[in-house]
């Protein structure tokens, strides 16, 4: 399971780095992630296209799963309260940080119209350039539901050492 997961985290980045190199440069951080669309041979033509922050996004949240699930027995370790508030704390804020940026960027798409994968945040000051708002999105879900996951395979963990723990 875990050379699956490390595949699948490869191929990850083997797409960061292809897009990173070959797709022009970019108006928004992000951009050239989100303004190709990869066509799919998918049964039924329920998905046509995908975009490749949502491969990415897929490739790593699959990777880190099957990973997670590969390694329970050296997770038991991080079986600590300190860790889970941590994780709770990170799927707060990235949960957070997903619902601004779903009602900043339909916010800006009604006010300015345009292409919706094209807008990005201009409304912070960013080092660099603003941050495209599908690619901020997908990217803040992405930490949300690794961080929450995490949380609920450590209680889970957690709950079953203590199942089995032998009484003092």
């Amino acid at each position: 399971m875990i050379l699956s997961g490390a595949a699948l985290l490869l191929l990850a980045l083997l797409v960061i780095v292809y897009y990173g190199f070959t797709a022009p440069g970019e108006h928004a951080f992000g951009e050239r992630y989100v303004d190709v669309e990869l066509p799919l041979i998918f049964p039924f033509y329920v998905i046509t296209s995908l975009k490749p922050v949502t491969l990415i996004t897929y490739l790593i949240f699959a990777g880190v799963i099957i990973i997670l699930e590969g390694e329970k027995e050296r997770l038991k370790v991080l079986t600590k309260p300190s860790v889970r508030v941590l994780l709770l704390f990170t799927a707060f804020a990235s949960g957070y940080e997903l619902i601004w940026n779903f009602f900043a960027w339909f916010s800006m798409w009604i006010s300015a119209g345009g292409t919706l994968d094209l807008l990005a945040n201009t409304t912070h000051e960013y080092t660099g350039l603003p941050w495209n708002f599908n690619f901020a999105t997908k990217i803040s879900y992405l930490i949300f539901a690794l961080s929450l996951y995490a949380s609920v395979r450590l209680g889970k963990l957690e709950r079953n050492q203590s199942v089995y723990k032998a009484p003092e």
